[in-house]
């Protein structure tokens, strides 16, 4: 993603020519992280459009400083912590649980003995509760720590652990089920 100096000072200008260009030059990266959030094609573009638009609306808060790749990754997933929140409101409470964990079988061990494309994996993870989607993707495929993740979500770390912990189990238990159904399928 080339993104000049120039493009950003003609979106500031709110030159729309330079702001689809912007969207265009964006859109890859803002659907990569929508994709990994949401649970289908449609619900993603409409979360990269709201990201896009606090863009758009916050480029003069951009420091030149910091990669632009970075300043809007970290927009969009702001973006989709902030629709979560709204969600929130309008559905029922997780039970906040803190337990020990369980020694489970590492979901990355199963991809090893077996190969998966992005895609089925993707499909998978969107399969998890909508909390522990959430929590999985801030934590193993976004780097947060579970004490930022618990601060951005308003939950404990033990409940971020948690969360965690359950989707490697449920993951865990769906490559499981397609390891088996795969091996049924070589043998006929």
């Amino acid at each position: 993603m080339e993104i000049t100096t120039e493009l950003l000072n003609r979106c500031r200008k709110n030159n729309r020519r330079a702001q689809y260009e912007l969207y265009r030059e964006c859109f890859p990266v803002l659907m990569s992280i929508c994709s990994r959030y949401t649970e289908n094609e449609i619900d993603g573009r409409a979360m990269v459009n709201e990201g896009f638009l606090k863009i758009i609306l916050n480029l003069d808060k951009y420091s030149a400083q910091i990669p632009f790749k970075v300043w809007v990754r970290r927009v969009m997933i702001n973006t989709i912590i902030d629709q979560f929140r709204r969600e929130k409101k309008y559905r029922e409470h997780t039970e906040h649980v803190e337990t020990q964990y369980l020694q489970i079988v590492s979901p990355v061990d199963a991809v090893l003995q077996h190969q998966y494309d992005a895609e089925e994996l993707l499909l998978m993870i969107r399969k998890l509760p909508p909390m522990t989607n959430r929590v999985f993707n801030m934590f193993a495929i976004d780097g947060y720590s579970h004490f930022e993740i618990a601060q951005l979500l308003k939950i404990s770390q033990g409940t971020s652990k948690w969360h965690v912990a359950t989707a490697r189990k449920l993951l865990s238990e769906m490559l499981k089920k397609e390891n088996q159904f795969s091996i049924k399928m070589k043998n006929g």
